[in-house]
């Protein structure tokens, strides 16, 4: 395996990512994760990212997680008189799932709906891809009627010439790029009459989406919802399937019902929906590091079809914006398979980042510890009295993908048997790990 990872780490080009509150001392730089495609071999894509075999669905009519359940349900602290339905003491729901072979493997509390904090930003990413591309995807008709539109080019000619398309198009097909597209956009002003014009300012949602997905800024992700209600939505007639009764058109609404049909949720007539309910405020630090409440651009804005929690320490205590581990594997698969290449490869992409920081989790720890890559979106903030922990997304170790869903509320005993240990800046302090043993034996047995 290190030898073929080291093949993928000189064939992919390298993120940079600070963390959204704090930053930590310097770490090895962080690798792309190879990306997918919907072809039956192995196509090498352009510069940012190579590629990895399709999945060969071959379910079989039982699942694994019969046989690999007890496993992790013996390892995990347990009790008879706990509310959750397979007993766990700790608020944890487990999903892990074979994306190769079509395969369900560990399935614990995995229909138990558990707050998901940020690990919605991977979901919001892939909305912004799928739903704005004329602001990014350069190979795409809407990109360039947009561009090519004068008003919008704020009536400067050479803003919507062949040679400031060929330099944009070269400098977004990396989403690098995406961070600093300011700068960018400073340094190719147009000169007129001796003096730079007015800048370019089309573009500018792409350095926070970057910030939303590599640096998980909550502030950019307030934004970039906002931004994708504003400019990005199909009139509501087109809009398939028609809203539900509860719905009302907001930038959380919005999101949550792409992310349904993405997704392939469906409810019951009288099941709660779970998704977004508000991103309202958020502790940020000032520049001494003093903390303060941050109100987001989407604040007051709620999804009234939203009424599902997650029930805390089995007590009488909830917390909104809840998903469950099953929610996410439906996401991640749907991404896995997605036929639209070009956003998938860019979100697999900015979803592999992982430097230093909070926002790097507990699957990318363990992934750099097992020489695997991890596309994938934590989440992690204090609520109440305990702390919400997420880890989702696509984990890729010796040539087989893997979907891995964590979502824990004050469950910090079960989290370290399952990933293990870690210091601030990502080194392992524990030997094993009940997910790495799991891992490394299976793969062992399949290959």
């Amino acid at each position: 395996m290190k030898k073929v990872y080291f093949v993928f780490s000189l064939l992919l080009i390298l993120f940079l990512l600070s963390a959204c509150a704090e930053s930590f001392s310097a770490s090895p730089t962080p690798t792309f994760m190879p990306t997918l495609t919907s072809a039956p071999t192995v196509t090498a894509l352009p510069t940012i990212t190579a590629t990895l075999p399709p999945p060969t669905v071959t379910p079989t009519p039982l699942p694994l997680s019969v046989e690999y359940n007890p496993r992790f349900l013996s390892a995990l602290p347990s009790s008879e008189d706990i509310c959750l339905p397979d007993k766990t003491t700790n608020d944890i729901g487990i999903y892990i799932y074979d994306l190769n072979k079509g395969q369900e493997l560990v399935s614990v509390n995995a229909d138990v709906p558990f707050q998901f904090a940020s690990a919605f930003k991977g979901p919001a990413l892939m909305y912004f891809l799928t739903q704005c591309k004329q602001y990014w995807d350069t190979e795409n008709p809407a990109w360039d009627e947009y561009f090519t539109n004068l008003e919008t080019a704020r009536n400067i000619p050479y803003y919507t010439s062949p040679e400031y398309k060929a330099l944009l198009a070269e400098h977004f097909s990396d989403p690098r790029n995406w961070d600093n597209v300011e700068s960018f956009f400073e340094s190719n002003r147009v000169e007129q009459g001796g003096a730079a014009s007015v800048i370019d300012k089309r573009y500018f949602i792409l350095s926070k989406v970057y910030a939303m997905a590599a640096r998980s800024n909550n502030i950019a992700t307030g934004e970039v919802l906002q931004f994708v209600f504003d400019r990005c939505q199909p009139p509501a007639e087109a809009q398939v399937p028609p809203a539900p009764a509860c719905y009302q058109p907001n930038a959380i609404s919005a999101f949550n019902r792409w992310f349904d049909n993405f997704s392939g949720m469906q409810y019951q007539e009288d099941e709660a929906r779970r998704g977004l309910f508000k991103w309202d405020t958020v502790i940020e630090k000032d520049a001494m590091g003093n903390p303060y409440e941050a109100k987001m651009p989407t604040y007051g804005l709620e999804d009234a079809c939203v009424t599902q929690t997650a029930r805390l320490n089995c007590s009488a205590s909830s917390g909104a914006s809840v998903w469950t581990a099953r929610d996410f594997f439906k996401f991640y698969d749907a991404l896995y398979r997605l036929k639209d290449e070009r956003a998938r490869n860019i979100g697999l992409g900015l979803l592999s980042v992982d430097n230093p920081g909070p926002a790097r989790g507990n699957l990318k720890n363990l992934a750099r510890r097992m020489g695997a890559v991890s596309l994938s979106k934590n989440g992690h903030a204090h609520f109440i009295h305990g702390s919400i922990n997420t880890d989702a997304g696509i984990f890729y170790y010796e040539n087989t993908a893997f979907m891995i869903a964590v979502l824990g509320y004050d469950a910090q005993v079960s989290l370290s048997l399952l990933y293990g240990e870690y210091a601030p800046e990502g080194e392992p302090l524990t030997e094993g790990s009940l997910l790495r043993d799991f891992l490394v034996e299976y793969v062992g047995k399949s290959q």
